[in-house]
């Protein structure tokens, strides 16, 4: 699919360039670039209801990136990427280098990046144990300010495969305003006789987004394949940094400050998947325990459930998920609700 889709409009025009039918039009002499450049991107649209939320909603998570590389020396290749954010309602938060947009190095000894990228660690609680649909309690529905999810500033360097076994590597600035904040970040990955495969991921940043509160987080899972086209995979997740309650309630009723103390909270994922030829099923469970603050614990834990049918045909994805939360629960009224929410809608990579 990828090579079907290589010949872009970027591609075109530097071929135009570089055969000079397009130079006597710009007045450009000579070739413009002789890099291997690409376009790629995902096109994704769903729509979105939630009980007691408004009404349902057109998601669009459609965006796209360019890719660029050509050979400097023998065994290394310079590479960049460039990459939009989604489009999102208005198309705010689509602009270019909103996601992955990095310069690197890369060989037969791995690959290294200096710019914007997803950390390491990041890198495995967004895959593959934040889907389906558990990111609001596994991702970014954690009550402590632990890790950072994509981030700018920081060189990566990603090694070869030895055997069954790769890890990255991550360090640079953290908050740039704030003296003394740094990131730095690991992952490995172990794949045992060809079946299960292991993940483990760390990071820690002094001065977490501008605090003076040091942040550790840490993550350790595995993917299990089984027989008749079963699978399972689960995931630990461990967070150490700044609360995130502030007083104000996710509710919109008051709830304690703890914005600025010390909190730690633990999180877990387990997902069980199916597949019959092009049909698959996914179920996914995630819970976080209580935040605790100095020993005491903030009566926020919460959970999601969410099953996902989706058919794979031509590299379109067409899919329904539906499930049920009490995310983002601040432990001001007791424990909230369980909410329903479905999500339909279709997607392709190219």
């Amino acid at each position: 699919m990828e090579k079907m889709f290589r010949r872009t409009l970027v591609g075109a025009a530097v071929a135009m360039v570089s055969s000079g039918s397009f130079a006597n039009e710009t007045g450009q002499v000579g070739i413009i670039s002789d890099f291997n450049v690409s376009a790629y991107g995902v096109a994704a649209i769903s729509a979105f209801y939630q009980e007691d939320g408004t009404g349902y909603d057109y998601e669009n998570e459609s965006r796209i990136g360019f890719r660029a590389n050509k050979d400097m020396f023998d065994n290394v290749n310079v590479f960049m990427q460039i990459e939009s954010g989604y489009v999102g309602d208005d198309g705010a938060n689509g602009k270019l280098g909103a996601r992955d947009t990095f310069l690197g190095l890369s060989g037969d000894w791995g690959k290294v990046r200096f710019g914007r990228m997803l950390t390491p660690l990041y890198e495995i609680v967004d895959w593959p144990y934040s889907n389906p649909g558990l990111g609001r309690v596994f991702d970014w529905g954690g009550d402590v300010k632990a890790h950072y999810d994509r981030k700018s500033d920081i060189a990566r360097y990603d090694s070869p495969a030895f055997g069954g076994f790769t890890y990255s590597l991550s360090v640079g600035r953290g908050d740039t305003g704030t003296d003394g904040s740094h990131h730095v970040g690991a992952s490995m990955h172990y794949t045992v006789a060809e079946t299960v495969t292991l993940h483990g991921g760390y990071e820690s940043n002094s001065k977490y987004g501008g605090s003076e509160i040091d942040s550790t987080a840490y993550i350790a899972g595995f993917e299990i394949p089984l027989p008749g086209g079963f699978g399972i995979a689960g995931a630990y997740k461990y967070n150490e940094g700044e609360s995130k309650h502030d007083g104000k309630g996710a509710d919109g009723h008051g709830a304690a400050d703890y914005s600025g103390q010390e909190a730690k909270q633990s999180q877990y994922s387990i997902i069980g998947q199916y597949w019959n030829g092009p049909w698959g099923f996914k179920l996914g469970y995630a819970f976080n325990e209580e935040s605790e603050v100095n020993g005491v614990k903030l009566n926020d834990d919460e959970s999601v459930i969410s099953g996902q049918l989706m058919y794979v045909k031509n590299g379109f994805v067409p899919y329904l998920r539906v499930g049920s939360h009490n995310a983002y629960n601040d432990g001001t009224d007791g424990k909230d609700k369980d909410k329903m929410f479905a999500r339909v809608g279709l997607e392709y990579g190219f």
